[in-house]
């Protein structure tokens, strides 16, 4: 009886329920399955995908599949009826709005729109909610985009390719025992998996009698290949002195003091990934191979840079624009701790091309962009993206491009997908690349629109990036 009790537990713990009526098993993950647009009255065959919580398969009478590069899920199995996930689900047929609550976060959405609100905030979707039609079964679902639905209702969301399916989870709440919180964020390091403590650390250094948690922060200085520890005040001695740290791999610890500051500079021989936790009486730092310490890792180019201005025309000059359309997207991801990302410059600098590629090699980066401002006769106009291989990854960083510039999808401005076999950095990188052209610096009109809307062309670009997985 218990054994039975345990297992109907770990079933409501996975299948989502909320009515009486019993799920059913839709057409299995990669089993093709036809469907209908209701809007439109297109039909399409479409195969199917799924999603797992705790990485079990969460049964549903409406398969999700692939519109774009986005997992679409129906909303009322897979958000509706899991109450271990908290959250909830309702839809008017009156006024076509979606809306989906987990604790204090509020999404609304509307059929067919790609605009939604978390909390009464704008964000914009990766693709629209859709009424669909599972022609077999002769039922109308509605479905979401899941990955962006269940990120905004505070829930882990990861693509399983071999699987075919969204992996969702909870997320992990600190416990008892753990060390205590790091000194900022950017100590911990973005998407950290591994995480440095007192039973896994590759340096431990003792803090001085003291000194707050919030004195300490710390720098990813990946360019110098160093890990720089900053601590307020003059604690050179103490740092110094080996007796106060403990070194289990190759690594050049060095301190110095400048400024009302004491720097620890940990250098390594290539670019590694850092994650960094304190505790009252010790700092822990873990370093190894950016892929062994993050999930995903990314690699952003501004495009020229220091005594290379780029293409220059209507009073700009491409290293600015780049630059700061590269600025966004840092902004972006730094509040997103699902990804490491490193950028080959955030400066008025030039990195050789080599190097551009080489960092994206060296940290083994899953995708690699390139940013860029196109020139030509004055006339010209559009956005377009390069590529030589991964065609769909370009496709989507076009797509995207285009929303920020504010052009429709196939219009006078959509320049589509360029095959090119002679640029260093498609060539180089052994990831997924693509090279993007925002448009026409040499056009007064487009350049003083990207000009105007390097925000938004950051943020769309950064929403292509997180698409893409």
């Amino acid at each position: 009886m218990l054994k039975k009790q345990f297992i109907c537990l770990a079933v409501a713990l996975i299948v989502l329920f909320g009515l009486t009526e019993p799920a059913q098993t839709s057409a299995a993950a990669g089993k093709s399955f036809k469907i209908q647009y209701t809007h439109n009255k297109k039909r399409y065959s479409k195969k199917a995908i799924a999603a797992r919580y705790q990485n079990k398969v969460i049964k549903t009478n409406m398969p999700g599949f692939i519109e774009g590069n986005t997992a679409m899920y129906s909303a009322y199995w897979i958000f509706g009826r899991c109450s271990s996930l908290g959250t909830k689900y309702t839809y008017s047929g009156k006024t076509k709005k979606i809306t989906l609550k987990r604790g204090s976060n509020t999404i609304t959405m509307k059929l067919n729109s790609r605009s939604a609100a978390l909390n009464g905030k704008k964000f914009q979707l990766p693709a629209a909610p859709r009424s669909i039609r599972y022609v077999s079964k002769k039922k109308n679902y509605i479905m979401i985009p899941g990955e962006i639905t269940a990120k905004k209702l505070g829930l882990n969301y990861s693509w399983n390719n071999s699987k075919l399916s969204g992996m969702i989870s909870l997320k992990k709440t600190s416990s008892a025992g753990r060390p205590s919180s790091s000194a900022s964020s950017s100590v911990m390091g973005s998407g950290a998996k591994i995480t440095a403590s007192s039973g896994n650390y590759s340096v431990r250094i003792r803090r001085p009698s003291g000194l707050s948690l919030s004195s300490v922060s710390a720098e990813d200085d990946y360019h110098n290949t160093r890990l720089r520890l900053i601590i307020k005040g003059n604690h050179k001695n103490h740092f110094a002195s080996a007796s106060n740290r403990t070194i289990k791999d190759t690594i050049a610890y060095s301190v110095s003091y400048s400024g009302g500051k004491t720097y620890i500079d940990l250098k390594t021989s290539s670019i590694k990934g850092f994650s960094v936790t304190q505790t009252s009486s010790y700092i822990y730092v873990k370093y190894a191979a950016p892929k062994d310490m993050f999930r995903r890792v990314v690699v952003v180019d501004a495009g020229h840079g220091g005594h290379d201005p780029g293409a220059v025309g209507s009073g700009y000059a491409e290293k600015n624009m780049t630059l700061k359309i590269v600025h966004e997207i840092k902004k972006q991801f730094d509040r997103n701790p699902d990804y490491k990302v490193y950028y080959t410059r955030l400066s008025d600098w030039y990195p050789s091309l080599s190097y551009r590629y080489r960092m994206a090699n060296d940290t083994k980066a899953d995708r690699f962009l390139s940013v860029h401002i196109n020139s030509a006769s004055s006339s010209v106009r559009g956005t377009e993206t390069l590529y030589k291989t991964y065609k769909t990854y370009a496709q989507t960083v076009q797509d995207h491009a285009l929303r920020g510039m504010g052009y429709a999808k196939n219009g006078g401005y959509d320049r589509k997908l360029k095959y090119r076999t002679d640029l260093a950095v498609l060539n180089g990188p052994k990831m997924t690349t693509a090279l993007v052209e925002i448009g026409f610096i040499s056009n007064q009109t487009e350049a003083q629109r990207i000009h105007s809307r390097t925000a938004e062309i950051g943020k769309y670009l950064y929403q292509a990036l997180c698409q893409s997985f």
